[in-house]
């Protein structure tokens, strides 16, 4: 009796250890599924990519001339084609691609100037980093006239000029700091690192129509898209499964991106005053899966990345697309026909 018993006791114990090394298994299994790829991706993500072609099917070229007409101006965006990420511009209403950036690390987040003459990017600090690690990159500004390229400032991310051409705003270690040219000096206009704010920010934006606010995305105990007052540190929360907060010149509207849509994500957009959301763009496309929004000076014209439904930033295959705000979304045209990552474009218009 006492043997059966031990027995029993044992297949029990061994029963017990084989759930555990299964529920181990499966645990393990989802965890890859859902972050393992993506950690694989953020360290290793160089070695994914590849040089690719562009190639543009017949009657692409005529689509973009029909719907910008006599418009001139030109788009610049961060591509990873020639098998690492530089900066490449287009030109309007030609359609002539040019490679900006020569550069071993990873090059994006491009912006034009004012005046259109020059843009601020951002460079990694090493030959790979994932969009994910906010740290490890240095701000440079591009002269499209003379081709040359300088160190604006270290440790920066997420580049962006003030309207006066001579400060460029960026982030850095959680910080949102504007930095005068002529002079060099910096000034912190945001510290997500001190209460109340206690978060990361990112794609930060001053608010022209909105003295003394900033469009910006938090991650941390506030997390969405917001607009934050930086003088009484108020916080007016849009939205919480959000990120890419921007404004749209020339209106009182905000515009962002979120989970949703067709393709796993939509555009809405709200009054700067008021949290009034509305669907701004949902492309009723293959491509639908928005991204990188961003809007010509005077508001008229968007600009974005999309993809067919891939989501890492990086790496996926997101297209550049151009669209006159107002008209239907189907009237939207495909900038890109490359299977390379294209990602955060800005436009200039003459």
């Amino acid at each position: 009796m006492v043997q059966i018993f031990k027995e029993k006791k044992a297949t029990q114990k061994k029963t017990i250890r084989w759930l555990l090394v299964i529920s181990a298994l499966l645990f393990s299994g989802l965890y890859f599924s859902l972050f393992g790829m993506r950690t694989v991706y953020r360290h290793f993500g160089l070695y994914f990519l590849k040089p690719t072609e562009t190639h543009w099917p017949e009657g692409s070229k005529e689509a973009i001339r029909r719907l910008i007409g006599p418009l001139k101006g030109k788009v610049v965006w961060g591509s990873s084609r020639t098998g690492s990420h530089q900066i490449f511009l287009m030109t309007l209403p030609d359609l002539t691609i040019y490679q900006l950036t020569h550069h071993p690390h990873v090059d994006y987040y491009p912006r034009f100037s004012p005046d259109g003459n020059r843009i601020v990017f951002a460079r990694s600090q090493k030959v790979w980093v994932s969009e994910r690690d906010q740290l490890p990159w240095d701000v440079y500004l591009y002269d499209l006239e003379t081709g040359k390229e300088r160190l604006v400032a270290q440790n920066g991310n997420f580049p962006l000029w003030l309207p006066d051409g001579q400060r460029v705003l960026f982030l850095r270690d959680r910080q949102v700091i504007v930095k005068d040219l002529p002079s060099g000096k910096e000034t912190v206009l945001f510290d997500g690192r001190r209460p109340p704010w206690d978060a990361e920010p990112s794609t930060p934006e001053l608010i022209p129509i909105s003295p003394g606010n900033m469009a910006v995305t938090l991650r941390g105990r506030p997390s969405g898209v917001f607009l934050a007052g930086l003088s009484d540190h108020s916080l007016m929360k849009f939205s919480e499964n959000a990120c890419e907060i921007t404004w749209r010149p020339g209106t009182s509207e905000l515009v962002w991106v979120e989970v949703g849509g067709r393709g796993g994500t939509l555009l809405m957009a709200s009054p700067v005053d008021r949290v009034a959301k509305r669907v701004f763009m949902d492309l009723p496309l293959s491509f639908s899966h928005e991204y990188f929004p961003r809007f010509s000076r005077d508001g008229r014209w968007l600009v974005w990345g999309a993809s067919e439904g891939d989501h890492e930033h990086d790496l996926a295959d997101y297209e550049i697309f151009l669209w006159k705000v107002g008209t239907p979304w189907e009237q939207a045209v495909r900038l890109t026909y490359n299977k390379a990552n294209d990602r955060f474009p800005d436009i200039f218009l003459e």
